[in-house]
Order: C-alpha cells, then sequence, then structure tokens
C-alpha cells in the first residue's frame, strides 16, 4: 500500500478566475469623528477654543455628507458634536458672567462698607 498525496494547488493566479471588486460601501466622515471627539474634549481640555474648531468641523462634515449621495455618513455624529460644543460655550459663558456678577457684586459691597 503506498501512501499518496494530493498534488499541491498550482501557483496563486493560475487558471483562477479574476476576483470582482468588493462592493464599495459607506464610509463615515472623518470630519464628523474628529469634530465630535473635539466637541466631549472641550469639556476637559481648554473648554472654548476646541468646541469653536469641533463645530466649524461640523459643518465642514455635514457639507460632505450632502454632496456624498449617501457615500458618506455621520449626520447623528455631526448632530452630537454641534450639541456638546453648544452646551460647552453655554456653560463657558455662564461662568464668565458669573464670574463678572461676582466681581461687580463684591466692588460694589466693598465701596459701600
Amino acid at each position: 500500500m503506498s501512501d499518496q498525496f494530493p498534488p499541491p494547488p498550482p501557483p496563486p493566479g493560475y487558471g483562477a478566475a479574476p476576483v470582482p471588486p468588493a462592493h464599495p460601501t459607506p464610509r463615515t466622515s472623518s470630519n464628523a469623528v474628529v469634530a465630535l471627539v473635539l466637541a466631549i474634549c472641550s469639556f476637559i481640555i481648554c473648554p472654548l477654543i476646541p468646541a469653536v474648531v469641533a463645530l466649524f468641523l461640523a459643518a465642514s462634515a455635514q457639507r460632505e455628507i450632502d454632496a456624498s449621495g449617501g457615500w458618506v455618513t455621520g449626520s447623528g455624529l455631526v448632530q452630537g458634536a454641534k450639541i456638546a460644543s453648544w452646551i460647552n460655550i453655554g456653560l463657558c459663558i455662564a461662568v464668565i458672567l458669573g464670574f463678572l456678577l461676582l466681581i461687580v457684586t463684591a466692588s460694589v459691597t466693598s465701596t459701600t462698607s
């Protein structure tokens, strides 16, 4: 009894049918991702500047998504970035106004005492 092994496979590409290209799939806008990351980071690091940059990137991403005809996704990320940025900007303005009010109140009470 002889042990016979099957013949080796042919070299790659030999007699193989051409592989059709993969179906293109929609991609997520990188500007939308960066805008959301900046909007979230703006709560931790230098609050106002990253929030404003995130708003500009979100607008750019939204234009890219609208112009793509459905091939670029990320509208939810854009909305999240806008909401988080505006909340952070509102909180910054409220804190600044609070400090100004505190300073004015302290100066008025110190001059009258």
